[in-house]
């Protein structure tokens, strides 16, 4: 070796090392393996919306998001479609003959996440997009490097399929109802594949300051917006989310635990049950109040508020599953609406509040107090959380202070990834005081 870097020449061993040196600093950044969407937006007539000129009247799935089968699957909507086949295919090419026109905006809780992430310290995004979009991908890349500088060399292009898309059809009260088309975010390499040693996925968490996971796809709305905050009328640390299949969240979380990165998980996005397969590589879970609820299966609200007691016995509950598959140290971190949120930490138990810390929110400065849009503000929370608490090394109670911020900005803009809020912009809200949160 010694005669390798003296063949090199000087000069050129120098600028390698240099190279290597920058490289290093460059990559230490928060990492986000998960989906990436054209978000499509319509605005319905009178509750309803046309495909290829035949009207359906989309009122029945007001307030869900669903899958192209299920959409075609439900009663009230297949009887107006007349599509012959629910399955699938035939499910996603009807919504494909969805009339115009869409205002296209750049979403997917991978992106939203990372672009949130990277306001706040570096961040890069790992997930996948189709050839068949390719004048969307353009906009896509451009949001990604605009609203966050998000590192985009860990994304592929793969062919023959589209972008995931999502079209976001808005009734006249601003509800909405979605349709999801998968493409290029349900198509992934096999385990073996992924779990390579010096593999891109390898490479990407050995790079990274953290990680993040998402689980996917949702089937039934949350009544608590996503984790929004806000009442509607030198290791590294990876964050995963789900409008992947499971598997990519089991072969990432297991491979980031084996390198000795950290792994948070975004528990929304789906109502299935936790994998126990993933359970034992989860540093952080993170959760609204709903989610919460669904996962340990303990009721949080007593007469329709919401109890701390409660929120204590869930998380209690939901930890001593994750010990039962030899993960007892697992901290929770809770969104609360306009209760703000709550953090329990490794060695927190029900018996014993240690570790256990509560914030409340910020107020908004629009001009009637209220939010202009929560699209977001769950992602926003929580990169924020992220890419404090494990890129900037800031304590649990600054990094949710700064995400409480983050999310605050966010639902005074319009859009998901546009509203992810500039550094600035969160130093400024930070150097505002808490609302007071009365006890609960």
């Amino acid at each position: 070796m010694r005669w390798g870097w003296a063949a090199m020449g000087l000069g050129a061993a120098v600028a390698l090392l240099g190279y290597l040196h920058t490289r290093r600093r460059r990559r230490r950044r928060v990492l986000v393996v998960g989906s990436i969407n054209v978000d499509l937006y319509q605005r319905t007539t009178a509750g309803s919306i046309k495909f290829s000129g035949r009207q359906v009247n989309i009122a029945p799935i007001k307030g869900m998001t669903l899958p192209a089968s299920s959409f075609i699957a439900h009663p009230k909507i297949k009887a107006q479609a007349a599509v012959g086949s629910a399955g699938g295919g035939g499910a996603e090419e009807f919504v494909l003959t969805m009339d115009g026109p869409f205002e296209q905006k750049t979403g997917g809780k991978g992106a939203n996440t990372a672009a949130a992430a990277g306001q706040t310290f570096a961040c890069d995004l790992f997930g996948n997009m189709g050839k068949a979009s390719e004048r969307e991908n353009a906009a896509l890349l451009r949001d990604l490097h605009t609203f966050g500088a998000v590192g985009t060399e860990y994304i592929s292009v793969l062919p023959d399929c589209p972008t995931g898309t999502a079209y976001i059809l808005l009734f006249e009260d601003n509800d909405n109802a979605i349709l999801l088309l998968g493409g290029a975010n349900q198509q992934w390499p096999p385990q073996e594949e992924l779990e390579a040693v010096g593999g891109r996925l390898y490479s990407a968490i050995s790079d990274s300051v953290a990680v993040m996971l998402q689980r996917e796809e949702r089937r039934t709305p949350p009544s608590h917006l996503n984790g929004c905050i806000y009442p509607v009328a030198p290791t590294s640390l990876f964050l995963v989310m789900s409008q992947v299949p499971e598997y990519v969240n089991v072969s990432t979380a297991r491979l980031a635990s084996s390198l000795g990165k950290p792994v948070v998980m975004d528990c929304g996005g789906t109502d299935a049950p936790l994998d126990a397969k993933l359970m034992p590589y989860i540093s952080v879970m993170t959760a609204n109040e709903s989610e919460l609820t669904f996962i340990s299966g303990i009721d949080t609200q007593f007469d329709g508020c919401v109890q701390k007691n409660l929120v204590r016995e869930a998380v209690g509950v939901l930890k001593s599953k994750f010990a039962a598959t030899g993960n007892p140290r697992v901290e929770v971190l809770v969104t609360l609406g306009p209760l703000g949120s709550m953090h329990f930490g490794a060695d927190w138990t029900v018996s014993k509040d240690i570790q256990e810390t509560h914030i409340g929110r910020f107020a908004l400065t629009t001009a009637d107090g209220k939010p202009k849009d929560t699209t977001g503000a769950g992602d926003c929370y929580r990169g924020s959380f992220v890419a404090a608490r494990y890129g900037e090394g800031r304590s649990v109670t600054d990094a949710m202070v700064w995400a409480a911020a983050a999310s605050a900005c966010s639902v005074e803009v319009e859009g998901a990834m546009p509203s992810m809020p500039p550094r600035a912009e969160i130093e400024r809200r930070c150097s505002q005081s808490l609302l007071a949160v009365d006890e609960f």
